[in-house]
């Protein structure tokens, strides 16, 4: 969240924002290293990390009550959705986007998807919403 935080807060111009020009949103999805005994559905195993503060929700609920404690990290104009949990819908951004932990996709206005990280880089990211929006 810090790198997102910055990099939404940081000047695009003399007076905007990059949050001023461009919507944040950040989709809360699966955990990736859920507290143990909950598996990691990266590896099907325990695979817990020094931030492994949640469980892997099993309720849409539970995913809500986590991304309202995660989103208590997000600053400034940024928005926290949360990807559906429910019999025959699960995960529909998580599965659709790419099942990755880290993803950040810069997405223009006609829906046309414009970059991919796969692992968010913010460096790369600023310069790629530098050149959208110079178009």
């Amino acid at each position: 969240m810090p790198a997102l935080n910055s990099l939404a807060a940081k000047p695009f111009d003399t007076t905007t924002t990059f949050a001023d020009r461009i919507s944040f949103v950040h989709i809360y999805v699966v955990e990736p290293h859920p507290k143990a005994p909950e598996v990691s559905p990266y590896s099907g195993n325990v695979w817990e990390a020094q931030y492994s503060t949640k469980i892997q929700p099993h309720t849409y609920e539970q995913r809500c009550a986590n991304a309202r404690d995660t989103g208590a990290l997000v600053t400034g104009r940024q928005l926290m959705l949360v990807d559906a949990l429910t019999p025959g819908a699960n995960n529909p951004v998580w599965c659709t986007y790419g099942t990755c932990p880290n993803c950040a996709f810069l997405i223009r206005q006609d829906g046309t998807v414009d970059t991919v990280h796969t692992w968010f880089n913010a460096a790369s990211m600023e310069s790629a919403m530098r050149t959208l929006l110079a178009r």
